[in-house]
């Protein structure tokens, strides 16, 4: 009796185990003939081609949208491509929804004596440089993290690699330059703009000419107006640079 009920225990059992292991027989089926179909090594070629061609040997980093057709063909990783583009879009949305306005206002501010008396519009440029910066900052390292977290072949690795440099690193370094030198040429506004206002009628506005009685105020004055001569020539060059690029 207990031998017959031991053997209907076991074969009760193996129904159980049966019925529970069924569905993962069949998903393990689906595993394999999904690996059958599996297309990576096409999807992988195709998204290598269009980095090499599109990306690295094209001579700018404005990256398009890619097609529906063209996401099929990359399948997962255009999720890659993303990353190239997000960065992209956030580096141009954080400099022209925070600064535009107030770049925009220091235009009217074309002599030196507007340069005085605009003086709040260059310290609120200033500000909102520094926020950018930070923002800039804050892109660089989530879009680097990112970077990191891709798991990509050895051979397609080594071509985004060009891409990431060109689209990420490039355009990343470029805007800190600007920034930097943004920072800097405001700087120089403003210790001319608190000179000239410190010096009362000592000197007089001659349209954007500023006329000194005193030499030494005019030395002075000639030292610093050098220094913002060279950061706006780095600028320009810098933006040279990103014109090129775009």
């Amino acid at each position: 009796v207990n031998l017959t009920f031991g053997v209907s225990m076991f074969l009760t059992s193996k129904k159980v185990w049966a019925r529970f292991l069924a569905p993962l027989f069949v998903l393990g089926l689906v595993f394999q003939l999904a690996g059958c179909g599996d297309n990576e090594p096409e999807q992988r070629k195709a998204f290598t081609e269009y980095l090499q061609t599109s990306v690295i040997n094209g001579t700018k980093v404005k990256l398009p949208a890619l097609t529906e057709e063209q996401k099929k063909a990359f399948g997962n990783y255009t999720k890659d491509y993303e990353l190239l583009t997000g960065f992209s879009d956030q580096l141009n949305t954080a400099f022209s929804e925070s600064m535009q306005s107030s770049m925009n206002e220091l235009r009217s501010l074309n002599s030196m004596k507007a340069m005085v008396d605009g003086r709040e519009k260059v310290e609120k440029a200033q500000t909102e440089v520094k926020a950018v910066q930070a923002k800039l900052d804050e892109i660089i390292k989530k879009t680097a993290d990112s970077y990191a977290a891709l798991k990509q072949p050895d051979d397609l690795k080594a071509v985004y690699a060009q891409a990431y440099g060109k689209i990420v690193t490039q355009q990343g370094d470029l805007a800190k330059q600007t920034l930097v030198l943004l920072d800097s040429t405001f700087d120089d506004i403003l210790k001319i703009s608190d000179f000239l206002k410190a010096q009362g009628d000592k000197i007089e506005y001659q349209g954007q000419v500023v006329q000194f009685t005193e030499q030494d105020a005019l030395d002075k004055f000639n030292e610093m107006n050098k220094s913002l001569q060279n950061n706006q020539q780095q600028l320009m060059a810098v933006a040279q640079k990103i014109a090129q690029l775009m």
